[in-house]
């Protein structure tokens, strides 16, 4: 518990300080001062365009953060509930939610991508959008199969001969004993959605350059990985650092690995 609080009380004064930070305009360049090394006026130097690296990363980090909320939202809040209620009611409902979930589970986020910023563009929400429509099959038979667990035990068979109604015995008790589970899932779905979100700014799927992520500044600066390696090391880094960070703070060993499977 100690060492959560205090991994989320790092995580509030990153996040506070991303975007509090003041920083220099990303979009301004000087050409006569390019590859400066760090200083008082350029923490993380400049880069071959002569832009302030630190604000280029702090912009990178913004958007990261916004991509990984809307996703993990997304994904955890409509994959859970359609998974409890799915194991709850079976029959029809279980058959259509387990379609569902197969069929977003199947199609890969690489497709769903190509398709979404063809339509509507690919902003920082619209990847948070995919990746949260992508990843809801996987919290679904998650929350089935645990829901399914709990729907075997003596209390929960008690409270429905009680007569309790269904959103009481879901989300007043089943809720409360398998959310733990779903947290740690959520931890390293967070985590996987950090790369996954580098990757397609690597590729340059729908980016924009000037408001660019730590994907992209990787891919623009790899080729100066022998000249100027911190071009390419302060993005890895950043990228790293926040993946483990999501995966340390909701691990919990105390739970299963049995508990952490997919469940069909």
């Amino acid at each position: 518990m100690k060492r959560k609080a205090f991994l989320w009380g790092i995580f509030g004064c990153f996040v506070a300080f991303l975007f509090l930070i003041p920083h220099q305009n990303i979009k301004l360049t000087d050409l006569l001062g390019t590859f400066q090394a760090p200083s008082g006026m350029h923490w993380f130097g400049t880069d071959n365009l002569g832009r302030d690296l630190f604000a280029l990363m702090v912009t990178g980090g913004q958007r990261t953060l916004l991509v990984v909320f809307i996703s993990t939202a997304i994904s955890f809040i409509a994959g859970s509930f359609l998974g409890m209620v799915g194991a709850y009611e079976g029959g029809v409902a279980q058959s259509l939610i387990q379609f569902l979930a197969d069929f977003v589970t199947v199609v890969p986020s690489m497709v769903m991508a190509l398709i979404f910023s063809a339509l509507f563009g690919f902003s920082a929400g619209m990847a948070g959008v995919i990746f949260g429509i992508g990843n809801i099959g996987q919290y679904i038979n998650l929350a089935n199969g645990l829901t399914s667990d709990m729907m075997r035990r003596d209390f929960v068979s008690a409270e429905m001969t009680l007569g309790l109604t269904k959103s009481r015995i879901l989300f007043g008790h089943i809720f409360p004993n398998i959310v733990r589970t779903l947290l740690v899932y959520m931890g390293n779905n967070a985590s996987s959605v950090v790369l996954q979100f580098a990757g397609l700014a690597y590729i340059g799927l729908g980016t924009d350059v000037t408001s660019p992520d730590w994907g992209t500044l990787l891919y623009q600066y790899r080729v100066y990985l022998l000249t100027c390696p911190r071009l390419v090391l302060f993005p890895i880094a950043a990228i790293c650092l926040l993946a483990l960070f999501f995966h340390y703070t909701f691990d919990d060993g105390r739970i299963r690995t049995a508990e952490l499977t997919i469940f069909d």
